[in-house]
């Protein structure tokens, strides 16, 4: 009797075993790997921009109003110097003037531009200028809004 129960349980595990698909000897199926696709690129070229070389002709200036006077002095800072010295001096407008821009152009057509908000009696700008004649321009923008070329000149070099 011993016999019959070891071998009922054995022959229900060998059909279930058989029905689960253990019994076949069959090589497992390889699981392809995952394709990259490769990303699209998209290149936008950037449109040419004619060039234009920088005037060294200066142009004619504004009149600040007459209310609101302002003095600015530009000068190269001795004989044989390439730097360029603005100094904003003040005056009546001193405090309607938000911002003052320093536009150098050399012979070689580089612009260098510097500002200073809302400028104080005494401030200076000092921007490197060249060993040939420099374009200086002085820009200031003013409470209303408008802005004002104060100057336009061409600063020599002290050395020749």
């Amino acid at each position: 009797m011993e016999s019959r129960i070891l071998f009922v349980p054995l022959v229900v595990l060998f059909v279930l075993l058989a029905a689960a698909g253990c019994s076949s000897h069959e090589e497992p199926v390889a699981t392809p790997a995952p394709t990259t696709i490769p990303a699209t690129v998209i290149t936008v070229l950037p449109t040419p921009v004619p060039t234009t070389k920088a005037s060294l002709i200066p142009e004619p200036v504004d009149t600040l109003p007459a209310q609101w006077p302002v003095s600015v002095t530009v000068e190269k800072s001795g004989l044989y110097s390439q730097t360029i010295i603005t100094h904003y001096d003040g005056g009546k407008g001193l405090a309607y003037t938000a911002r003052m821009d320093v536009r150098v152009t050399t012979p070689d057509g580089t612009v260098t531009t510097k500002s200073i908000t809302k400028p104080g009696m005494g401030d200076t700008v000092e921007i490197m200028g060249s060993d040939g004649s420099d374009r200086v321009e002085v820009f200031l923008l003013m409470q209303n809004g408008n802005t004002y070329r104060i100057i336009d000149q061409l600063m020599p070099y002290k050395g020749r």
